[in-house]
């Protein structure tokens, strides 16, 4: 079996062989940002979108020297074909680079950068069929104050923390709430209702990533004449919607059908998020498929 190739700061090199310095800061406070996409028949879906969400989100931490889309994109595409790859998932990280253990504001630059990808074709289909579990957590979704939601930062431990507390409850994802009890996303995930019809989502005001899975999503559906709000959602609306599911690059769009251990919208996938799911997939194909 050929060695796995990842792209360390411009250089493919074996997965095995390749080093951070120890001193690196976002391995010293997790002081770095990312993003994870979607390669379907070798081309990487909403490429541009990501890199463009990448550079917000360094924008926002106040990293610099954060290389060319058009560079970071070669990469991501000599990635792939090094390791014979045409559908997969990848991520590419960027740290503000090596720094000083308990120096907070220094960094000695330049930034780190990492991608890797591995082969990918989709969640366990049975997960779309038959919907998944989501629990409300204890714990707060980070307010906008104190860390924007749009930066995509590689600092996770809040998400790890919920998630491992919905794992408990034997669910899929949690759902994150605000200080005033509003649905904010998942950890790892957007969040989408439908009642009477129309698609509810909380709205990207700094307390949600906007996700680019989400964009298509809403694209799709107002094409499809579809309703689309966005804006505050309590608790509550969970209780009340006919249909909920999530959003993001790996699970595409998946059907939520149990809350807090209870059934959600019947208890099965409904018919609203099997039509965005199929509209989602086609617009997948009809950017990425076959040449």
């Amino acid at each position: 079996m050929p060695p796995v190739l990842v792209h360390l700061n411009g250089r493919l090199v074996e997965e095995t062989a390749a080093v951070l310095p120890v001193t690196d800061r976002g391995f010293l406070y997790g002081d770095g940002v990312f993003e994870s996409m979607r390669a379907v028949h070798g081309r990487i879906f909403r490429l541009e979108a990501h890199l463009e969400r990448l550079e917000h989100s360094a924008s926002l931490a106040e990293i610099d020297g954060v290389p060319s889309r058009a560079v970071l994109a070669g990469e991501l595409r000599d990635l792939l074909e090094a390791n014979r790859l045409r559908d997969a998932r990848l991520r590419l990280t960027l740290t503000r680079g090596a720094g000083r253990p308990g120096d907070y504001v220094g960094a000695l630059g330049p930034p780190t950068r990492v991608a890797t990808a591995a082969s990918f074709t989709g969640i366990d289909a049975r997960l779309h069929a038959e919907g998944v579990g989501l629990v409300v957590v204890r714990r707060q979704a980070v307010p906008a104050a104190v860390l924007d939601a749009a930066i995509k930062t590689t600092s996770r431990l809040s998400a790890v923390l919920a998630r491992r507390e919905a794992a408990r409850a034997g669910a899929f994802e949690a759902a994150l709430l605000d200080a005033a009890g509003h649905l904010t996303e998942g950890t790892t995930s957007n969040l989408f209702l439908v009642r009477d019809g129309r698609v509810l989502t909380p709205a990207i005001d700094g307390n949600a990533l906007p996700g680019v899975t989400r964009a298509v999503v809403l694209e799709t559906a107002r094409a499809a004449g579809i309703e689309v709000e966005e804006g505050p959602l309590p608790r509550r609306r969970l209780d009340e919607a006919d249909e909920i599911f999530l959003t993001n690059t790996s699970w595409e769009v998946l059907p939520v059908t149990s809350v807090d251990g209870r059934p959600a919208g019947g208890g099965r996938p409904g018919p609203v998020t099997g039509r965005l799911l199929r509209s989602y997939r086609e617009q997948v194909r009809r950017e990425c498929g076959p040449p």
